[in-house]
């Protein structure tokens, strides 16, 4: 049973991964699809139309697989972990059913934006069609959130009466729609899904231009280089901010999650120290690089008397999560502080005209710093997941209650798995050839203005 429980985490843990790589992409895509397209209107810029249809297709291909894929995780949930979902079909289910509106949305206006471009004589009504489309991509995302954020506080239904009897009584399910960390979590995730997505999008146009040759080509991948560097430092301030504010809400939602990312083995103190990596072995903790006060200082908003929740020795060992989560914590913030000082040259060399987007070093650095982003977004949803164990809705029901037992879904699984490790590279390939299929200077001199969107 325990090795059981372990594959059917291990597949859908995979499975999610896979999934939130291909949403980002697509939340990313339209995002940066619209300011191009919007520069193009209003400078009469064909390399920004360009941009703007080529990324369509990108947008297209990454909206399908990704939609494919949130089927299968879809299935994956309720085969996986029926117990758990036959709670989340009784008490959050709203969310769930908000999103198939999202989706229809994004569906409707990316078929009208991307099929019938040559159709709107006012080009800037053709424009308006990104909000639609980007509304839906991240609507559909923000009602996924809602559920994750209840399940790390859970409510909407009389919770000591399930844990004594089992029983699912007091439902209102419209609490799911704002779960008590709902804000704080949505507020992080949407600027670090578009910060790691714009990132390998721009990484990319700044790799394309190190190995073009032709002038139209470099002029092509520059300015898709501007837009995606520009985004991103937005996208960073607001992932750093957001970040902050929620790692103090776990203080007040979930503080075991929150002594077991900073490990806190005592906790309850004032002027509190930062712990730099390390672990804790036979009741100590050793290896870790100590910051005096910085925990409190920054938990407190400033206030060095802040005293942090109690620590981890205040709580059931077996109740605490796996502390391998303090060292992926320590390494989100410390790339996403380098990311954060890697835009802010791109932004010093900028305003002093010094061209970043041209130079050599910062094109190399743009690709390494954004598969580095797609990284720590990953590693934050791994944080945020393997933070709440053993729950799998925090305080209210284990993992291994909520999971399948059966060993019907080990070779379909394996297959599963086998199957996404393909898919992303592949689907990162196509994506790429579809983007370069013909030529900058061709296509710039064949089109006058921008025509409609052909494979």
């Amino acid at each position: 049973m325990a090795f059981i429980t372990t594959f059917d985490r291990l597949l859908f843990a995979y499975s999610i991964g896979v999934h939130i790589i291909l949403v980002t992409m697509s939340i990313s895509t339209i995002v940066v699809l619209s300011v191009a397209e919007y520069l193009g209107i209003r400078y009469k810029d064909k390399y920004y139309d360009l941009l703007a249809k080529r990324l369509a297709k990108v947008f297209t291909i990454f909206f399908a697989i990704g939609t494919a894929s949130g089927i299968v995780m879809a299935a994956e949930l309720v085969i996986l972990f029926p117990k758990f979902f036959a709670v989340v079909a009784a008490v959050a289910m709203v969310p769930f059913y908000l999103e198939i509106f999202a989706f229809f949305t994004e569906t409707i206006f990316l078929i009208i934006y991307f099929y019938y471009w040559d159709a709107f004589k006012n080009r800037i009504t053709h424009w308006i069609l990104t909000f639609f489309i980007g509304a839906g991509t991240l609507g559909s995302a923000a009602f996924i959130v809602m559920v994750n954020a209840w399940m790390n506080t859970p409510d909407g239904f009389n919770i000591p009466v399930f844990e004594s009897t089992g029983q699912i009584t007091g439902v209102n399910p419209w609490a799911s729609l704002n779960s008590p960390s709902f804000l704080s979590e949505i507020a992080h995730v949407v600027p670090v899904t578009l910060l790691a997505g714009t990132m390998l999008i721009g990484g990319y146009f700044a790799y394309r231009y190190l190995i073009s040759k032709n002038q139209d080509d470099r002029t092509f991948y520059m300015k898709g280089s501007k837009i995606a560097a520009a985004l991103s430092m937005a996208y960073v301030i607001l992932a750093g901010i957001s970040g902050s504010l929620a790692a103090s809400e776990l203080i007040v939602t979930q503080p075991l999650k929150y002594s077991a990312l900073e490990l806190n083995l005592i906790g309850g103190r004032g002027f509190e120290p930062e712990k730099l990596f390390g672990t804790i072995v036979n009741g100590k903790i050793v290896g870790a690089i100590t910051v005096p006060g910085l925990q409190s200082l920054l938990a407190g908003t400033g206030k060095a008397s802040f005293v942090v929740p109690k620590g981890l020795m205040y709580y059931p060992m077996n109740e605490w999560p796996p502390l391998i989560v303090h060292t992926m914590f320590d390494l989100m913030v410390l790339f996403g502080i380098l990311i954060g000082l890697y835009l802010l040259a791109y932004l010093i060399m900028w305003a002093m005209k010094k061209q970043p987007y041209g130079n050599k070093w910062m094109a190399i650095l743009f690709p390494i710093f954004g598969v580095i982003a797609m990284y720590t977004m990953e590693d934050g949803w791994v944080v945020d997941e393997v933070g709440r164990q053993p729950w799998i809705i925090y305080n209210v029901m284990y993992v291994y209650q909520g999971a399948n037992t059966t060993t019907s879904m080990i070779g379909p699984g394996i297959a599963m798995i086998i199957f996404y490790t393909i898919l992303i590279p592949v689907s990162f390939y196509f994506s790429a050839r579809v983007f370069n299929r013909e030529e900058v200077s061709k296509e710039i001199s064949e089109s006058p203005s921008a025509t409609g969107v052909n494979f």
